[in-house]
């Protein structure tokens, strides 16, 4: 018997060529990406999202100057209460700018809510200080003519302890504790 050659056995794995893989990927690549485009950029689109980043970004340009604070004015009768201001960077830290617009009383806004600071209008301050988790706020001697010391010393304080890293806020005045 004449032995025959089995096609079935004897083929050859054919070698692909990864150029030729290459542009299969290619191709089904870039027809996904021309069928499903249409509708991704409509989603896109209709979400919003191209909007709220050219206003953010646009926005951040503008306000790089300006810092939004927690300040903590009081509305009557002695009821404390929290409000955000836009407050110019001043200081190299938020705290110091937080204080500078305590410092710097109640906008017209807030003082239609009723809300006033008992502070001294010619309080100054010297400096801020945060070490151990305790925020030391040095203040000029003008503080001492606030017409309610208690009152005012409290303003301080919450506005101090509004920050969540803040334990203690210690209250300094040219310097010196106050005692």
């Amino acid at each position: 018997m004449i032995a025959m050659e089995d096609p079935i056995l004897d083929v050859k794995p054919k070698k692909h060529r990864p150029g030729v893989l290459f542009l299969i990927w290619l191709l089904f690549t870039l027809a996904v990406a021309a069928l499903g485009y249409p509708r991704v950029r409509t989603s896109i689109e209709e979400s919003g999202v191209l909007e709220v980043l050219r206003n953010s970004t646009a926005g951040r340009q503008t306000q790089t100057n300006l810092r939004t604070v927690e300040v903590v004015f009081i509305q009557y009768p002695l009821t404390y209460q929290t409000f955000s201001v836009q407050q110019p960077r001043l200081g190299g830290s938020v705290y110091h700018d937080t204080f500078e617009a305590l410092l710097a009383g109640p906008s017209p806004e807030i003082l239609k809510t009723g809300a006033v600071s008992y502070l001294h209008p010619d309080t100054k301050l010297r400096g801020v200080t945060f070490s151990s988790s305790i925020l030391y706020v040095d203040i000029s001697k003008e503080y001492l003519l606030s017409p309610d010391l208690e009152a005012a010393r409290q303003q301080i304080r919450r506005t101090g302890l509004s920050f969540s890293r803040v334990k203690d806020v210690v209250l300094l005045i040219e310097g010196k504790p106050l005692s």
